[in-house]
């Protein structure tokens, strides 16, 4: 009897891990979205305001997410985790990122520490693996980038490269580029710059 117990009780544990693991490891598109407000220095609705904060606007794939760190790390707002992601970078609008070769980006959000929900700033959303992105970010004192507000990240209808610079807000970031409205602030340069 004591074998057969440690038999079952080992089963049970094998089955109780596999469905923490499977409750854990939820995507983000099925976990519920918090948002929080942010303090913004710049108007995050007009996109030539966002530009001119930026560093830089390219077009991007996104590969993957990389890693997710939560909010109980240092440096980071109360509460709002920050996600890494590998993207490709297509075309520079505005700076000089490389192109076709991984880089990583951050951007202000994601799975909260207890993994129960996704934590963005309002206005924002996750980026999505395999989709096309017209990306604002701004360098880091660290060589890294970041997404520069929000409103950073527009999410392109397009299914090939090629599609990219006939698109309507590919034309549009041309133009809010042309017109930006420059916010003074300290600039730091990338490491992933050509």
């Amino acid at each position: 009897m004591k074998k057969y117990t440690k038999i079952i009780i080992i089963i049970m544990m094998l089955f109780i891990s596999l469905f923490a693991t499977q409750y854990l490891m939820k995507s983000q598109k099925e976990l519920p979205i918090q948002y929080v407000s942010g303090m913004n220095v710049i108007n995050i609705e007009n996109p030539k305001e966002v530009v001119g904060f930026g560093d830089y606007v390219f077009v991007a794939r996104i590969d993957e997410e990389i890693k997710n760190v939560h909010s109980s790390a240092e440096d980071l707002d109360p509460g709002i985790p920050m996600t890494t992601y590998s993207i490709t970078v297509i075309d520079n609008l505005k700076g000089k990122i490389k192109k076709n070769t991984p880089v990583e980006l951050s951007k202000i959000g994601g799975i909260s520490s207890s993994s129960n929900m996704v934590t963005l700033l309002e206005g924002d959303t996750m980026l999505e693996e395999d989709k096309y992105y017209i990306l604002v970010a701004a360098g880091n004192d660290d060589g890294s980038i970041v997404q520069a507000a929000a409103t950073g990240a527009v999410k392109l209808d397009v299914t090939s490269e090629e599609e990219i610079v006939s698109s309507q807000a590919y034309k549009d970031y041309e133009k809010y580029i042309e017109e930006e409205v420059e916010y003074q602030r300290p600039r730091f340069k990338s490491m992933y710059e050509e």
